[in-house]
């Protein structure tokens, strides 16, 4: 009897510390798993910080399990293969992981849908709100809990493939090939680490196999993977022990929305500290339907960030060769200079003013502008007189009566004023007429060099109630064939002026300014769901100020469901989730009309308020507060 009951304690015990086995296995892998899905979804909001492309890319997998663990095969020359399971890849510097095992002192396995791998993919080359996923992930009993083939697909998947056991190679029922392990080249065969399953459908057998993964495949037995761990009482033994954590669609984007919003944080608090201002741009009306102009219109607060993608005059180390950009912008010439003519110093106009209307302004690589006129240059006269015993010398003769030399016929008893009837009083009066030529022609691009330039520090100007910031860059010289410098002179005041010279001066090109986004804002789709809102007090001109709970002018923004106090914020970007894929509630040209009225044009025009109201999280828009 004693012995019975020994034998019963001991297979107890032997039951129960298995059980404890597993288990400790099972929190080992889970951890370890988790902690790789937290590096991938790292790496999808820092992409753009290690590469040109947006947000929401994760890498390929390692297809050699050597110890570098970097995709592909490591070598410099190779293009890493994103269309096959592998071993994950920890050693890419951008994950920033380390070489984890699991329980049984594996390395993780991985795939990644081709809707997300850096190699491209995704809607219009990149990722945004929305991408979908490609791969499959069924159940025990065969049933798609993501299925890839209905664009409801994961992002990637990461297996810890856990002990050794047998596959049914042939899918016929019996698991008759035991997994290898002990050379380099079965550490690199998939089919030893991941596992196979039969599920019933329609009364056949279709199995499963987590080890033939292949991207963008039609049959959903190749493109996904079976849940496990699944025991199988004909075997008497776990046939799929690959322990997995999937990454979603919805992760990865989310990720990426956070990444994209932050992007235009950055930009317009750097638009804020250049301008010197705590006023925000003009914004461009979220009622337009042209996609593609970036630029905004004059009192108007509610709408679309008018933007630039491409860097002001220059490159910068991050983006050495940002893509050529237009925008539409006046083109003025700020004069910075005097004349010198024989010795006589002639005052150079402040503001020679727009000298080329809505110009279309391109940034090229080199950071020089290209400057295309969509109308006709003009030619601006600027008349001097010099009063020889007056101490302020040289005066611009101010156009009071012809606009012309006749106006430096000045009278002793009204200085600056010309009289027809008085004589000269100073015999020995010179006059200079100074033209500038603009040159250009209309829908003809000419360029200003960075290498023109005087300095290479820009100068930005704040916007104000009834204007854009704007940004100038001072050049060495003007260029005669796009914009002259001509003038004419004579000893003493007569009927015309017969002396000619010419040359250059120093001026300023001063140009809209606008927040300037990265590239893949645009490429990637993001901008044109992208809305912002500031409160009135915030407009420029306006004095930089709200008051929480107050009234309209003087109200704060109010963003409900954000903790804290809701009637206190200054301004708001909104990000509309799923702007395509025929969601009906998309907003005006798919822009955001989740969160309140303040978005939506019918009740715009019904009502005629601006009621600035906002909701966190609102329908599968994002919000981010910025001040």
């Amino acid at each position: 009897m004693f012995m019975g009951l020994g034998g019963v304690v001991a297979a107890n015990f032997s039951q129960n510390a298995r059980q404890s086995a597993e288990q400790e296995r099972y929190l080992h892998n889970q951890r370890v798993l988790r902690e790789a899905k937290q590096a991938l979804l790292r790496y999808a909001y820092s992409y753009p910080e290690f590469n040109d492309e947006g947000p929401g890319r994760l890498p390929c997998p390692d297809t050699d399990n050597d110890v570098d663990g970097l995709p592909g095969d490591g070598g410099p020359l190779t293009i890493p293969i994103c269309t096959s399971v592998g071993r994950f890849p920890w050693g890419d510097p951008g994950l920033r992981f380390y070489d984890a095992r699991d329980a049984t002192g594996e390395r993780l396995w991985y795939a990644v849908s081709d809707k997300f791998h850096n190699l491209g993919g995704g809607p219009g080359g990149g990722v945004n709100s929305d991408s979908f996923g490609s791969i499959t992930v069924v159940n025990q009993a065969g049933d798609a809990v993501y299925d890839g083939g209905l664009g409801e697909g994961i992002a990637a998947v990461i297996i810890a493939p856990g002990a050794i056991t047998r596959r049914d190679q042939d899918n016929d029922g019996n698991y008759e090939t035991v997994q290898l392990r002990g050379t380099p080249l079965q550490r690199t065969d998939p089919r030893n680490y991941m596992d196979t399953f039969a599920v019933p459908a329609a009364g056949a057998n279709n199995q499963i196999d987590n080890s033939v993964f292949t991207n963008d495949e039609s049959n959903s037995n190749d493109d996904g993977f079976i849940l496990g761990p699944i025991f199988d009482p004909a075997q008497s033994d776990f046939v799929v022990n690959d322990q997995m954590i999937i990454i979603t669609a919805d992760e990865v984007i989310e990720m990426a929305e956070k990444r994209t919003l932050q992007a235009y944080r950055d930009a317009i608090n750097e638009y804020i500290a250049n301008t010197g201002t705590n006023a925000y741009p003009w914004l461009d009306d979220y009622a337009t339907t042209d996609l593609t102009v970036f630029d905004a219109d004059i009192n108007t607060r509610i709408g679309r960030v008018p933007s630039l993608f491409a860097n002001y005059f220059a490159p910068t180390p991050d983006n050495p060769s940002p893509p050529a950009r237009s925008i539409t912008s006046d083109v003025e010439m700020n004069g910075v200079e005097v004349l010198n003519l024989e010795g006589f110093v002639v005052p150079h106009p402040t503001d020679l003013g727009v000298i080329s209307a809505n110009a279309q302004i391109e940034f090229d690589n080199n950071g020089d502008l290209i400057i295309t006129p969509v109308a006709n240059g003009v030619t601006t006269d600027r008349f001097y007189w010099d009063e020889i015993a007056a101490p302020d010398g040289w005066q611009e003769c101010l156009p009071a009566d012809t606009g012309t030399e006749q106006d430096c016929h000045q009278a002793l008893a009204s200085p600056g004023v010309p009289d027809s009837s008085v004589v000269p009083n100073e015999l020995a009066t010179r006059v200079v007429r100074v033209r500038y030529v603009n040159n250009m022609a209309a829908g003809t691009p000419f360029t200003r060099a960075l290498t023109d330039s005087a300095g290479l520090d820009p100068v930005y100007q704040p916007p104000t109630a009834a204007a854009h910031a704007r940004v100038a860059l001072e050049y060495s010289e003007i260029l005669l064939d796009a914009i002259g410098v001509e003038y004419r002179y004579d000893d003493f005041f007569l009927a015309s002026l017969d002396d000619i010279q010419s040359g250059g001066l120093n001026y300023r090109l001063q140009v809209t300014y606008y927040p300037v986004l990265p590239e893949w804002v645009l490429s990637n789709d993001w901008h044109n769901s992208m809305q912002m809102s500031f409160a009135q007090g915030f407009a420029p001109g306006a004095g930089a100020n709200c008051v929480p709970g107050g009234l309209p002018p003087a109200a704060c923004i109010t963003v409900n469901n954000s903790g804290g106090v809701t009637d206190d914020k200054a301004a708001v970007l909104v990000l509309a989730g799923e702007h395509g894929m025929g969601d009906a509630d998309d907003g005006l040209a798919g822009f955001s009309d989740d969160l309140a009225e303040i978005f939506d044009l019918d009740h715009r025009q019904a009502t005629g308020a601006e009621d600035d109201v906002f909701a966190v999280r609102a329908g599968d828009d994002e919000i981010l507060v910025i001040d």
